[in-house]
């Protein structure tokens, strides 16, 4: 998003030719940062224990996923919209607390002082506690999307997608705007991104790919989230900042 000329039109259609040359000029897509370049994303080793992660996706397989949404807004208001040509996921919402308390715990330990140490940002809060599925079978994937842009969303400030196995093919997740390049952490490894980038999950070719995805904000983006429950569309559960958090 750069401008890198200014051509003026000419009548002897030079100006065409100079602007084919600059687009000829200019770097592949993937090297147009440099041949290093990455986005800026923080990866992580071993925030779930191997064990663990089989326990989350053993619980997922217990109790099956329902369709994953995305967030939307509509007439002013945050409404959950299901599209199969710009999303297809199933998620399933741990209810057991012991195990909502030990991705708090490990997220805490293991994400929480990384994200303070590279954007001097302290994580208090954590929202949605799911293991997500991305099925071959349903040809899932999830489109490029920013995750803070609806009154419903606006206070996330980080999301983690944390990989809970490695035997899939697609699935991986990548930030159209810093090149075509695709990330798959390791069997409890994570990515941790600003909310505030592109990014999408290719579609999935072969097996399923399980997931913990939640995200974090602070104390200051809780009291946002709760001053937009007015703007909350039905079936857009409120939210009380007293009640939550990491």
């Amino acid at each position: 998003m750069r401008i890198i000329d200014v051509i003026a039109f000419r009548d002897d259609r030079g100006d065409i030719d100079r602007a084919l040359g600059c687009v000829e000029a200019l770097p592949p897509v993937d090297d147009y940062r440099g041949p290093n370049g990455a986005a800026p994303v923080i990866l992580l080793r071993n925030v779930f224990e191997p064990d663990f992660c089989r326990e989350l996706v053993d619980l997922y397989e217990a109790h099956g996923g329902a369709d994953s949404g995305f967030m939307r807004e509509v007439g002013g208001k945050t409404v959950g919209l299901v599209d199969y040509s710009h999303k297809r996921r199933r998620d399933y919402a741990i209810a057991d607390r012991k195990i909502i308390d030990r991705t708090k715990a490990l997220i805490n330990r293991r994400v929480a002082p990384e994200i303070l140490k590279v954007h001097q940002f302290k994580v208090t809060r954590m929202e949605r506690y799911i293991v997500a599925c991305y099925d071959a079978a349903e040809k899932a994937h999830f489109n490029a999307h920013r995750d803070n842009t609806t009154s419903g969303t606006a206070h996330r400030r980080f999301a983690v997608s944390i990989n809970l196995n490695d035997d899939f093919d697609g699935g991986e997740v990548y930030f159209p705007e810093y090149g075509r390049r695709s990330y798959k952490p390791e069997i409890g490894g994570a990515c941790v991104f600003s909310c505030s980038l592109l990014h999408a999950v290719t579609p999935m070719t072969r097996g399923k790919r399980y997931a913990f995805l939640p995200f974090l904000y602070d104390e200051a983006a809780a009291k946002l989230r709760e001053e937009n429950n007015a703007r909350l569309g039905e079936g857009v559960g409120q939210y009380r900042s007293g009640l939550a958090g990491t």
